[in-house]
């Protein structure tokens, strides 16, 4: 949701003094990209029933491969395990927001995604970065796909392979990642154009 947020402040305001931005799996889920069903479920329920609280205990999703990560945060008593539908209908919209103005975006991004990420489909993914790429020059945004990535890629067991490739985006003024993972998004991508 994170970057969802900086999604829609960047295409609010172009002129903000930074170098550049980080994207770890992006909430671009928008309804668009949604089923009808779930987009007619979501506005029933936000307009008859928004303080009902969902969890996602019978979803059977995976958000890591990190299961002592996941215990610990099942057990903090700070995290949030069940969302409002009120609140789950504003995080459509802000999604919807960042989706739609991917475009807007003209500062210098590192965009990081799982392809085992189970929170966030390839679908509403793959429109996002072709919006966010179309009119701008080669290399300006890097796109990243993690193949034993997750949704909480920073906190994956495999976090260390990413952590390694921010610190040489922002370090080392250079547009290939040590991982590989660009090279991987390339291709994917480029397959994706041609059907």
């Amino acid at each position: 949701m994170g970057a969802a947020v900086i999604i829609s402040t960047l295409s609010q305001y172009d002129q903000l003094p930074i170098a550049g931005v980080i994207l770890v799996a992006p909430a671009v889920w928008g309804r668009k990209t949604m089923p009808w069903y779930q987009n007619m479920l979501l506005w029933t329920l936000s307009r008859t029933t928004p303080g009902l609280a969902l969890t996602t205990k019978h979803l059977h999703i995976k958000p890591s491969d990190n299961i002592e990560m996941l215990k610990a945060l099942h057990q903090d008593p700070l995290v949030i395990k069940a969302t409002r539908i009120g609140t789950l209908y504003g995080l459509t919209n802000l999604m919807d927001h960042a989706l739609s103005t991917a475009n807007l975006i003209s500062t210098k991004t590192l965009l990081l995604y799982g392809e085992k990420d189970e929170i966030i489909p390839k679908k509403p993914m793959y429109l996002f970065l072709h919006n966010l790429t179309k009119d701008v020059a080669e290399n300006h945004h890097i796109i990243a796909f993690y193949k034993n990535g997750y949704h909480l890629l920073l906190r994956d067991l495999e976090a260390a392979v990413l952590w390694n490739d921010i610190d040489v985006w922002i370090n080392a003024n250079t547009t290939a990642l040590p991982s590989g993972a660009d090279k991987r998004a390339q291709l994917m991508l480029g397959q994706l154009r041609k059907h």
